[in-house]
């Protein structure tokens, strides 16, 4: 890719970084203080399972009832907090570390990848972005899976310290990631995708290095497979629940989102509808091309469409403070916030494309990982909330296009807005 690396210690750090971690963190907290977690969809389920964890030291419904269905990460972190309250305090705290890690996070790897004035904008746009600052409280994965992606690359190539220790520490950031949602498994094949254009020599140290991360993470997970193999009999990795989602955006009646699964896998076990799902839906796609093809451009859409989830979660408490239309004035910011964003990522690939080159625009870390996660739940279901683990790469892009109006002419003839 041809991008410098810019490394920084606490020390070093501008007084900006400060400044807008200070603001960011200052936003969720005062969030927190207004808006009380009140759990409900996927929330419920996870804090059940976080009650049964703490009572009965099973994962599932109740002790009778263990389950696979929703990787275990989630509600093994709340139930953590279960165990000092039975209030959702632990909950909040723990999004405002992830939120912490976010922040920090995408200023460290804008700073690295690009510039570190491209680390500072995409620091403020983070900070400021609503949904985010929503999710602070909302129980679910999302922010501990972004900030634990993140983590995961900031060991990944570190141009500092050992390159063999930098690449364990993050399979195993990555593979305690994979207890939190388990399409992380596959972040570090797209990474490497990176370095295709850097010819074979690269590509192939990179493509090991994938390798030995895939591995890793499979062996930190390990535990958890083993521990499904007990329960029902089949060694799963981490979830069963790819069959349904792969299903719901694969069948006749799909909308390309979520749906009620068809009445006939009630009495199956979870792995029996697993297989009978991914079966039904690979048989409609190779019966069904067509339509296939167009559910594609449906999940495209719909992934994208909208940013309303944050204030959907929190919508009752919302609405007792704000009102019917208050709550539709937080959904119009919230995906106002969300085109802006998206458009100024496309802005931000067009300058990299302008300065490096075309395949710069494309082949580089947070085109391939928005790339990735745009093109999974592409294939398999679509809501909006699934953008979100590439908020942070989008925020990264949109602070590159920032960067290139607000300072290019600023910057001496023949001299590059961002170092190369």
């Amino acid at each position: 890719m041809g991008m410098k690396s810019h490394v920084t210690t606490w020390s070093d750090l501008p007084g900006g970084f400060w400044k807008l971690l200070l603001i960011g963190m200052g936003l969720r907290i005062l969030w927190a203080f207004a808006i009380p977690v009140l759990p409900v969809s996927d929330s419920l389920a996870y804090h059940q399972f976080a009650r049964t964890l703490v009572d009965h030291g099973v994962y599932g419904w109740s002790a009778l009832e263990p389950t696979a269905y929703w990787a275990v990460g989630t509600s093994g972190l709340v139930a953590f907090t279960y165990l000092f309250t039975d209030s959702y305090v632990g909950v909040v705290i723990l999004n405002l570390i992830a939120g912490f890690m976010i922040l920090t996070l995408s200023h460290h790897l804008a700073a690295r990848w690009f510039a570190p004035r491209v680390g500072l904008l995409a620091m403020a746009l983070v900070a400021f972005w609503p949904n985010l600052i929503f999710f602070t409280t909302i129980l679910s994965s999302e922010l501990f899976f972004i900030a634990m992606t993140l983590a995961g690359l900031f060991f990944w190539q570190r141009p500092v310290g050992n390159p063999m220790a930098n690449l364990i520490l993050a399979g195993l950031v990555w593979g305690l990631t994979s207890y939190i949602r388990p399409v992380i498994l596959l972040v570090p094949v797209a990474l490497a995708l990176v370095d295709l254009v850097r010819g074979p020599r690269r590509f192939a140290v990179t493509a090991m290095e994938a390798g030995i991360a895939v591995l890793l993470i499979m062996l930190i997970a390990m535990p958890w497979t083993m521990r499904n193999q007990q329960v029902f009999g089949t060694p799963v990795m981490i979830s069963t629940n790819f069959g349904p989602n792969l299903w719901m955006g694969n069948n006749p009646a799909s909308n390309g989102g979520y749906m009620e699964l068809p009445p006939e896998v009630g009495p199956m076990s979870e792995i029996e509808r697993s297989d009978y799902l991914k079966a039904e839906a690979k048989q409609f796609t190779i019966e069904n091309p067509g339509a296939a093809i167009r559910l594609l451009g449906v999940k495209l859409v719909k992934l994208n469409i909208r940013e309303t989830i944050g204030v959907v979660w929190n919508e009752v408490h919302l609405r007792d403070m704000i009102g019917d239309r208050g709550v539709l004035g937080a959904k119009l910011i919230a995906t106002g916030y969300w085109y802006l964003l998206l458009a100024g990522a496309l802005t931000g690939m067009v300058a990299i494309g302008r300065r490096q080159g075309i395949t710069a625009a494309f082949f580089n870390p947070p085109v391939a990982l928005w790339g990735y996660f745009t093109a999974l739940h592409v294939v398999v279901v679509a809501e909006d909330r699934y953008h979100m683990p590439s908020a942070p790469f989008i925020a990264i892009l949109a602070a590159v296009a920032l960067h290139a109006l607000l300072l290019q002419p600023r910057t001496p003839p023949g001299k590059k807005a961002f170092p190369a």
